[in-house]
């Protein structure tokens, strides 16, 4: 028994030291901590507010913080500024937070460490509140064996092997200078509450009779209006409040799959007449803003068939709203906000078709299938 007891009790004391050890990884830098050569996190990041960063090659990117959930990205080069990439600055800032010093570079290695920081290193200015500096230093390339980065502090002579505890890999790759790295993919992003109204008008003869315009007339009220004068508006009394409410819901976030900088491209695809023309406005706009889509059609699309032929299937959009903005986006992606006037006045919910960029719906068998179908949109949202 008492041996039994011994045992549980050793289980216990070496599960808790592994803890320990593991938690407490970054602490095997704390003979680094006292020298300012040497320490090159930032625990409290939240106290940042601007980072800089140049390369060797000349490329230079500036980021900044908004708010606690918005930073911007400006290209030094040409001055524009853009909304930062959400993942490369959640990557930046537990990077600065966590990089830690493994060990000074050794003499053999010494000199190959110099010249790797003097050719390929990033510089990386560091500022908190009223431009504080906090931190400047350089970021080289990876140690030989793989066991880190090196590092030097600006002013310092001798450089460090750096780390992230439990991450394996290159730390450089979080210090970006690129402009495609660095901006957000976001065609646009809004919030229900902020909306006001969003019109959808599609170009095409046949598509144009399910253009629209829904505006927010209360808590989970809406309106929605044809944009055609010619044509008899549905009674708002038969608006599907739910149908709506779930638009506006799926209105928060599209996502292109690739920024496209090929000017000649754009040039040439804003010269067809789009498929849609989509306006939306938030209480903190001054007016509407606007975006384009153009159907990027697939040539090797079946019309059903087995012959390719004029109804084509839509796998991916050019998006275009300025010459600093033109996208590319799927489908998949898009066709959320490409519903129909007669959709809202459905008494089903609305289940969009997969394959094809096209403004019609299916509707649900049943009413469980309805409620089935609403929850499940519902659950995903949650989880993003």
């Amino acid at each position: 028994m008492n041996k039994t007891i011994a045992l549980i009790v050793l289980a216990v004391i070496l599960g808790a030291l592994a803890f320990y050890t593991l938690e407490n990884n970054s602490k095997e830098t704390d003979s680094f901590a006292n020298n300012l050569h040497t320490y090159f996190a930032v625990d409290a990041i939240e106290e940042i507010e601007r980072v800089f960063m140049v390369d060797r090659s000349g490329n230079q990117a500036l980021v900044e913080k908004i708010d606690d959930d918005r930073w911007t990205y400006t290209n030094k080069a040409t001055g524009k500024k853009y909304a930062a990439n959400r993942s490369a600055i959640f990557g930046l800032l537990e990077t600065i937070r966590k990089v830690r010093v493994r060990e000074p570079v050794g003499q053999p290695a010494l000199k190959n460490a110099v010249t790797s920081l003097a050719h390929y290193s990033t510089k990386v200015e560091i500022y908190g509140k009223n431009k504080k500096k906090l931190k400047v230093y350089y970021v080289g390339a990876m140690t030989s064996g793989g066991t880190g980065n090196y590092m030097i502090m600006e002013g310092s002579e001798k450089p460090y092997i750096a780390y992230i505890p439990n991450f394996q890999g290159t730390i450089g790759t979080r210090f970006i200078t690129t402009e495609e790295d660095w901006r957000d993919k976001a065609i646009f992003r809004t919030t229900k509450s902020a909306l006001e109204f969003i019109k959808v008008a599609y170009q095409d003869p046949s598509q144009s009779k399910e253009s629209f315009k829904i505006s927010k007339i209360g808590d989970d009220q809406y309106r929605v209006d044809h944009l055609d004068p010619q044509i008899t508006p549905i009674d708002q009394r038969f608006v599907n409040q739910d149908n709506a409410d779930t638009y506006f819901d799926d209105f928060d976030v599209v996502a292109a799959e690739k920024i496209l900088y090929d000017k000649s491209l754009r040039d040439s695809i804003i010269t067809t007449s789009p498929f849609a023309i989509i306006s939306y406005k938030a209480d903190y706009h001054q007016e509407a803003q606007v975006f384009r889509i153009y159907s990027l059609f697939n040539p090797n699309a079946d019309r059903g068939d087995g012959q390719a032929g004029h109804r084509q299937k839509i796998q991916r959009y050019f998006i275009d709203i300025d010459e600093d903005n033109f996208f590319l986006g799927q489908h998949l992606v898009i066709r959320k906000i490409l519903w129909g006037y007669s959709f809202f006045f459905q008494k089903g919910a609305v289940q969009l078709i997969e394959d094809e960029a096209v403004t019609k719906r299916t509707f649900p068998d049943n009413k469980e299938q309805e409620r089935e179908e609403r929850a499940k949109r519902k659950e995903n949202q949650g989880r993003e």
